[in-house]
């Protein structure tokens, strides 16, 4: 995948850096921006802060790695785990993913920020994003239909893995692998058969869309995405060097009501 994607350079002043990923954000979906030095926890929540309203990370198997409750350091010092809650933290590739795809909508986020503090080794992983709208282009109508049906087992409260917000067609959706989807069909019963075809061609979708993006991380840098229009993952870091790690910072934002 290449390399393409909007880079800005500015100062450490919290107000103009929230501005200049909020415009990136409102025209590309995405927004990259290249700071001399990473922000202090502080300005990095203030910057957050102004993007939306960070979410309290309560999840047990990543406390040690918490700050102020909101903030997550993505450090790659654990080994490879089929635990998805530790995933971030190894070296290996993250599929493609909506974040918190199995929250229902209205405790999804709107927007993701990451900020680099250390890029690890030369040849480490790449952060990348997929276009919603150009996987949604892959698929046929029918299956777009059949998928704003499906949704995750079990809750009522999910979202279907397909829905229209505001006007926008918004996938809430993760590609889990090895292990199998559990999903529910609303309405006809006898489309069932229909599901797992259509979620295969979907993954397919997924991963052969045009206008992929991939981010090579440099100490100092913010990346800002909105949630509402791209999948993101991990291609498979370089683990030979635990001396050098990679560390980014997290914050995960409701959007503004």
């Amino acid at each position: 995948m290449a390399e393409s994607y909007a880079c800005l350079t500015c100062g450490g002043r919290t107000e103009f850096v929230a501005a200049a990923l909020s415009d990136r954000l409102k025209i590309s979906g995405y927004a990259l921006l290249q700071l001399r030095e990473p922000l202090s926890n502080s300005d990095f929540i203030a910057v957050g802060k102004a993007l939306g309203k960070p979410i309290t990370e309560r999840d047990a198997a990543v406390q040690p790695y918490v700050e102020e409750g909101i903030l997550l350091n993505l450090t790659t010092d654990a080994r490879r785990t089929p635990d998805v809650s530790l995933q971030p933290f190894t070296t290996d590739f993250l599929t493609l993913h909506t974040e918190g795809s199995a929250r229902p909508a209205r405790r999804q986020p709107r927007h993701v920020l990451l900020m680099c503090c250390a890029p690890g080794n030369s040849g480490t992983a790449r952060t990348v994003l997929v276009p919603m709208a150009m996987v949604r282009r892959r698929l046929s109508p029918g299956d777009a239909e059949l998928l704003g049906r499906v949704r995750y087992h079990p809750g009522e409260a999910m979202p279907p893995l397909l829905r229209n917000a505001r006007g926008q067609e918004v996938f809430s959706f993760r590609d889990f692998h090895t292990k199998p989807l559990e999903w529910v069909l609303d309405g006809d019963a006898t489309e069932a058969v229909l599901v797992n075809p259509a979620l295969r061609r979907l993954l397919v979708a997924l991963y052969t869309s045009d206008g992929a993006l991939a981010v090579e991380w440099r100490r100092g840098m913010l990346l800002a995405i909105d949630n509402h229009r791209f999948f993101h993952g991990r291609t498979v870091g370089d683990g030979r060097s635990p001396l050098k790690p990679r560390h980014l910072k997290r914050l995960r934002l409701l959007g503004r009501q």
